[in-house]
């Protein structure tokens, strides 16, 4: 009776360490991991798109009704479709609402999926135990960054889908253009850009602070402090055009593109010793004083303008085209990417001299 029991002992304990050992072993095996660590932060990112997607093309389709009342155009003022955009209608501070969502929804993703990947591993002590099995450290990191990079990328691509598409919408029916700071970074690819961006740097600062919270607090930090250096910087990101343009021309073709991104000029000051933004003919620019001696305001009469026009004076104007707007989507893109390829070789240098002894 022994030694029939034993092997039979024997054939079930094999069966039941093969049994134990194939979900964590393989790629396959690192995909269940991935699913069983972050399937709750998963299942949350995929319900709040879908209701971010969803309430954006609501609002598009609602907008868009708008904007065909108005014959496809923009809505004249006091019509009731006016006083639907108006800018403190519910409408309109529901899609500031959302679209400022899109905008710091990179964060967002920095701070839940990006910073736990590594973080929550030392604060549990596990990397023992998960990099001591028959997969590499190196293997580890790089199918669960593949995996949950692969997932930001699929849901953040929708949704910028969707935003770009809402973006465009509001620009049909309102004065904004595309080419102003917010509708810039919600449309294109940019918001998917920039949300592997910060996957990558949350995931770099778990990594390196080894603690979740200090590592949220520095990816918080971070993106105010990229995302306010990005608006003040972006206008330059190419040398913009300069014109000089006369008041009263009938083809007015830098005013007129809304899109067109005006940086200096374009506004007249009637501060007695400050440049008015006028020049006349021979290129010098009028004070506000000189400005209210030559044409005195006429509060409202109409006649300023055409007094202007008769003395020829012109406005000088640096900007940037609309036509630009695919090009700064690039140069934008660019970067972003370039810091997330950054961060995931700062997270493969540090996984590569993590002690594993430590935890």
């Amino acid at each position: 009776m022994t030694p029939i029991t034993r092997p039979r002992l024997a054939a079930h304990h094999e069966d039941s360490t093969e049994s134990t050992a194939t979900p964590g072993g393989g790629f396959s095996g690192l995909i269940w991991l991935a699913w069983r660590q972050h399937r709750w932060t998963i299942l949350g990112t995929l319900v709040l798109a879908a209701v971010l997607v969803g309430w954006m093309t609501y609002l598009s389709a609602e907008v868009t009704d708008l904007y065909h009342q108005c014959h496809d155009m923009r809505c004249p003022e006091h019509s009731p479709q006016a006083a639907r955009l108006a800018g403190t209608s519910n409408l309109t501070l529901t899609l500031a609402s959302l679209l400022l969502l899109v905008q710091y929804m990179p964060m967002l993703i920095g701070v839940f999926i990006g910073v736990p990947l590594l973080s929550r591993e030392h604060e549990q002590r596990t990397l023992l135990l998960a990099w001591s099995q028959d997969v590499s450290p190196a293997r580890w990191l790089w199918a669960k960054l593949s995996l949950l990079g692969l997932f930001v990328a699929a849901v953040t691509a929708v949704v910028a889908g969707a935003s770009d598409h809402l973006e465009h919408v509001v620009s049909n029916v309102s004065r904004v253009g595309m080419f102003q700071y917010r509708s810039l970074l919600n449309t294109g690819m940019l918001p998917l850009a920039i949300s592997i961006c910060w996957f990558a740097i949350g995931a770099a600062l778990g990594a390196a602070i080894k603690r979740t919270l200090p590592a949220v607090f520095g990816v918080a930090a971070g993106f105010i402090g990229l995302t306010l250096l990005v608006r003040w910087r972006y206008p330059t990101l190419m040398k913009p055009l300069s014109a000089h343009l006369q008041i009263g021309a009938p083809d007015n073709a830098v005013l007129r593109d809304k899109n067109d991104l005006i940086l200096t000029g374009g506004f007249i000051d009637y501060g007695r010793d400050q440049p008015s933004g006028l020049y006349d003919a021979s290129g010098h620019q009028l004070t506000g004083a000189e400005l209210e001696r030559l044409c005195p305001p006429d509060d409202g009469a109409g006649t300023v303008w055409s007094c202007y026009a008769d003395n020829h004076l012109q406005q000088y104007l640096e900007y940037q085209p609309g036509s630009r707007i695919p090009d700064f989507h690039l140069i934008l893109a660019a970067g972003y990417l370039g810091l997330a390829a950054v961060a995931l070789a700062a997270v493969w240098l540090i996984v590569r001299r993590t002690n594993l002894s430590a935890g």
